[in-house]
């Protein structure tokens, strides 16, 4: 049996479903997995309730089967795979392929998968993979994070912000992160935050600004949206950098540029979809995050765990912001 999750209509996290479906044979450039351990992501409720951007939408089949990351070992490889071989203990984390993971075993391709030392655990990998391959763009490539650099994060809490807090702090950068109840503030703390700003009980630009003294910081990471989104830009320094890269609490409405021209800001949406688009970058993505799992660079084993047949729940905690940090599947 092949315990497969599947939904079939677009709705709250009782539209889940468990099937028995076997994926079947790789095909040409494809492997096999067996799953150890699966990522849960936001993304995935976006997808679930169909609150995700139109264009993915768009691309999504129905049904279809939650999750964008995974853990575990190969069992077969289809024709053409050159790279990896039965019982080689991968992981992949790719929202070029928004969807599937969130079953017992799956066909996946090879080029999108990498090796994950035995070091690693499974249950952390998949954890943070999607994650911080997802941080990886942003403070590699959208915006260059250095030390001595100041940042506002959004949700510092949460599974994103988590990470990007700690790599940010290993970087030498002084991260001020905001959460939504004064409970997650020692989370916010404990991740690297030097200073946490509890949105319900004052005004994150203000204190933003009596921070940097009136400057503004280098660059905002915004995973929240509408609620913050427009205001955030107060508390970014001249020609300083807005990064959007979620809308938890709803899309962004429409920005006149206008808006950027007053303080010369830069703005840019990061998407997965769009910067791990070629396995090349992937792949380079995927390797730099290894790396700094291995180098020690990010708290391991604070995830929450549920079993495959729990996802309702995993889904349910996580959209009402029961749990801090990242939530992880294990079949």
């Amino acid at each position: 049996m092949v315990r497969t999750i599947i939904v079939e209509e677009l709705g709250g996290p009782q539209v889940m479903r468990m099937v028995d479906h076997d994926p079947g044979r790789p095909g040409p450039g494809e492997v096999r997995i067996r799953h150890d351990a699966l990522g849960v992501n936001f993304a995935d409720i976006h997808y679930r309730r169909g609150t995700a951007p139109k264009h993915s939408m768009d691309k999504l089949p129905m049904p279809f089967t939650p999750g964008l990351e995974g853990v575990g070992h190969v069992e077969e490889i289809g024709a053409g795979v050159a790279t990896l071989r039965p019982g080689d203990r991968v992981a992949y984390a790719s929202s070029s392929l928004t969807t599937g993971a969130y079953a017992d075993a799956r066909l996946y391709p090879a080029d999108r998968c990498f090796v994950l030392p035995d070091s690693i655990a499974a249950q952390d990998a998949a954890a943070m993979l999607y994650k911080a391959i997802t941080v990886q763009g942003m403070i590699r490539q959208c915006y260059s994070v250095k030390a001595g650099d100041t940042i506002l994060l959004h949700a510092a809490a949460g599974g994103i912000g988590t990470i990007l807090s700690q790599w940010a702090r290993h970087l030498g950068a002084t991260v001020i992160g905001t959460v939504s109840a004064a409970s997650k503030v020692e989370r916010a703390l404990a991740n690297g935050c030097a200073h946490v700003i509890v949105n319900a009980e004052e005004d994150f630009v203000a204190r933003t600004l009596k921070i940097t003294e009136g400057r503004g910081v280098d660059v905002c990471f915004d995973g929240v949206g509408i609620s913050v989104f427009t205001r955030s830009l107060a508390a970014i320094r001249r020609y300083g950098m807005m990064v959007s890269f979620g809308q938890a609490s709803g899309l962004v409405e429409p920005l006149d540029p206008i808006e950027l021209q007053f303080e010369g800001l830069y703005l840019t949406k990061f998407s997965g979809s769009t910067y791990n688009e070629y396995a090349d970058e992937y792949q380079a993505r995927a390797k730099d995050v290894v790396e700094a799992i291995a180098a020690g660079v990010f708290a391991l084993g604070t995830q929450s765990t549920y079993g495959l047949d729990e996802v309702i729940r995993a889904h349910e905690d996580l959209e009402a912001q029961r749990v801090l940090g990242s939530l992880v599947l294990v079949p």
